[in-house]
């Protein structure tokens, strides 16, 4: 059993979250404190974090980056009620896994917990570098910012370009990222320069990750 912690400024969005938690059967952690959750990750007494991004005693991109630094199997959901596509891609550097927008319902509650349930098994049981094979986690999210929401697509050319990666490497952090159902990938009908099919990225839509969790 997976254990949950939750910070909002706003208490009445941690009872919702409790009453969700225990809707769906989840232990869950709240506070309003960022030190309990910084003693929580330390301690490792939780699995799954979300973290309002507005707070006043400290911001939540703060806070998501000080519980990176304590622990790098901790999946971080951010919470905000933000659009701006530059803030979710701050909240990816920063180290979140996800973001979700408010006001939060209990299905998007449910389904987010689900569908990192097993990047949370994956993160428990292996090192960065074992399952990474090498691939380095903050290049991995310097990538995956660029797709800042669903309607963007890159191919690799313009990745390495936008990144300042070598052409290889970069085409390594999309397979990988693609094959792990954070990033789609298809085939256009016209060639590149080199002959071969022309291939694109784009991130992954919520359904799509859903279907690649069920397939492993």
């Amino acid at each position: 059993m997976l254990t949950i912690g939750a910070i909002d400024d706003d208490v009445a969005i941690l009872y919702t979250l409790e009453a969700m938690a225990e809707a769906i059967d989840w232990p869950i952690k709240t506070s309003v404190n960022p030190e309990d959750v910084l003693d929580w990750v330390s301690r490792n007494q939780i699995d799954l974090l979300f973290v309002d991004y507005h707070m006043p005693k400290m911001s939540g991109m703060e806070l998501i980056r000080r519980v990176r630094k304590l622990s790098r199997t901790v999946v971080v959901i951010a919470l905000t009620v933000e659009e701006n596509p530059q803030v979710s891609k701050q909240l990816l550097l920063s180290g979140a896994d996800d973001f979700i927008s408010k006001p939060i319902r209990l299905a998007d509650f449910s389904s987010r917990i689900s569908l990192h349930a097993e990047l949370i098994r994956y993160r428990s049981n292996m090192n960065w570098n074992e399952r990474s094979k090498g691939l380095s986690e903050s290049t991995t999210r310097k990538v995956l910012s660029v797709f800042e929401n669903e309607r963007v697509s890159f191919t690799t050319i313009e990745i390495a370009e936008i990144t300042q990666l070598a052409y290889p490497t970069a085409h390594r952090y999309l397979e990988y990222l693609s094959g792990k159902g954070f990033l789609s990938k298809r085939t256009l009908g016209e060639k590149e320069r080199s002959g071969r099919p022309r291939i694109v990225y784009s991130r992954a839509s919520m359904d799509e990750r859903k279907d690649n969790q069920v397939k492993r």
